[in-house]
Formats: structure tokens, sequence, C-alpha cells
């Protein structure tokens, strides 16, 4: 069983959660703190394997996850959090935050988040990758966004990795030996099967299926 712990200053919330893990197979709460004094004082002794916790809500801060990093060695840190700007987000990661969801995610999103977590992988939901890569972080949540993978050919994710990581299509066809034009057709053609019609589409597909890390774009953003 999976031992999850609970840091969220909301007792809604709290309460919200708890069903959710108590309702997901292989996972149980091991613990749940309303404050930085109690989450300290319950945390430590308990080493949970995912820490679940809103860094923005007032009750914790950055600077407490650094802190915690210290003293939980073997924890995933998943933040459940309202939206925030992409600096705050950079700030989160550098301080040890693996994965990122909001609090208006489905069951399913956090449920697949607190598992990747634990596998050491990094998971932020639909929305949160659709704002990372929007000129407008404070636009309304796309009902759109979604974190269902899309089946497409090795060359194929190989062209979207390319593409996620700023290659224009003469400088991809150079890399692939195959022309601009061969390149540009890929790129209709993967953009269909997807269902998406810009470049960002691209770069959030690649996140979602872990051809890239989102963590270069939060950071490279919150610096610009």
């Amino acid at each position: 069983m999976i031992g999850v712990f609970i840091a969220n200053e909301s007792f809604l919330l709290r309460e919200g959660i708890k069903v959710l893990i108590k309702q997901a197979r292989g996972l149980r709460v091991v613990g749940e703190a309303a404050s930085i004094a109690e989450l300290e004082k319950m945390v430590l002794e308990v080493q949970p394997d995912v820490l679940l916790i809103d860094y923005a809500n007032g009750a914790f801060s950055t600077d407490d996850i650094g802190h915690l990093k210290n003293f939980l060695p073997k924890t995933g840190f998943l933040a459940i959090t309202t939206l925030q700007s992409k600096t705050d987000m950079a700030v989160a990661i550098e301080a040890g935050i693996q994965s990122h969801v909001l609090n208006v995610c489905s069951a399913e999103e956090i449920t697949e988040a607190i598992f990747a977590t634990v596998n050491g992988d990094k998971f932020f939901c639909g929305t949160i990758l659709e704002q990372v890569f929007d000129a407008d972080l404070h636009g309304e949540y796309s009902e759109d966004a979604n974190c269902d993978p899309v089946k497409i050919s090795a060359r194929e994710l190989e062209i979207v990795r390319l593409i996620a990581e700023g290659f224009t299509n003469k400088e991809i066809g150079d890399r692939l030996f195959i022309s601009t034009h061969t390149v540009m057709t890929h790129r209709k053609n993967i953009m269909s099967k997807l269902g998406i019609n810009n470049t960002a589409g691209l770069v959030i597909y690649a996140v979602q299926e872990k051809l890239i890390s989102p963590d270069q774009f939060i950071f490279d953003s919150a610096v610009n």
C-alpha cells in the first residue's frame, strides 16, 4: 500500500482527497495536517511515500517544501493547488515539487499523479500544461485539456520531440535526412491525429508522452 500524507489548510479539500484515496486501490492515507506545525510534528515520523501539499494557500509555502525535503528523502512531493504563475511553479519545482495538479482536477488525474510520483516520474495535469505554453497564464481554464495519450509512430514521435525542443522544419529535416516538405507533411499528419492546430499543442503532447520534460519550459518562461 502506498502511504499518502495530505497537507492542506482546507478541511473540505482534505476530506475530499481522503475519499478519493480510499476509493483508489493500492493507496491509503497515513496522515493529514492543516498547518506547518502539524505537518512537521507528524510527517517525519510517518515518512509517507507521497506528500500532497498545497503550497499556495497560506498555511504552507515553497520554503517549507525545501526544508522538509531534507528529512523526507524517499518521499515524493505532489502539489495540489489553484493555478499558479510560471514563476511560482518554477520556484516550487526548484524547492522539490515533483508533480503538480490543480484542486479542480478529476479523481483520475489526481490518482494518476500520485502513482506517477511514487514511481519517480513527473506529472503535470493537462490544464497546467496548456497554461504553461499559453501567453496569458491568468486566462480561463480550458475544459478540453486532458492527459489522455495518443499513439503515433516512432518517426512522428521523434519529429514531435524536435519541434517541442524548438527546431525549425529545415533543421529537423537535416537531422533526420528528410526533406523540409516531408517534415511539414509529417507535422500536418501529427496535428491531425492529435486534434491540435498549433505548436503549443505539440509541446503539451511531448510533455505528456515524456518525450521532453516540462521543467525546462516552466523555468525558461519564469526568467523571461
